[in-house]
């Protein structure tokens, strides 16, 4: 999916001297925390605004299946 991370945006909040950590922390920081100003993907957007405990119910298995992924 699309991750809309300032990070990451040259026109925005890049610095060459961001290290993966940061970004990283960033990523986790919008799983917590959502930029509803900036939504990336709408309906994980729309499910955060209307029910946010079936929001985090579905962020938690998407870790979860990730976690489980070969490299």
């Amino acid at each position: 999916g699309t991750v809309c991370l300032s990070l990451l945006d040259e026109e925005k909040d890049w610095r060459p001297a961001i290290t993966i950590k940061q970004i990283l922390l960033g990523i986790q920081d919008l799983l917590n925390e959502p930029n509803i100003k900036d939504p990336a993907q709408a309906e994980a957007y729309t499910i955060y605004c209307q029910n946010r405990l079936e929001y985090e119910k579905r962020v938690r298995a998407q870790a979860r299946a990730m976690s489980h992924q070969e490299l």
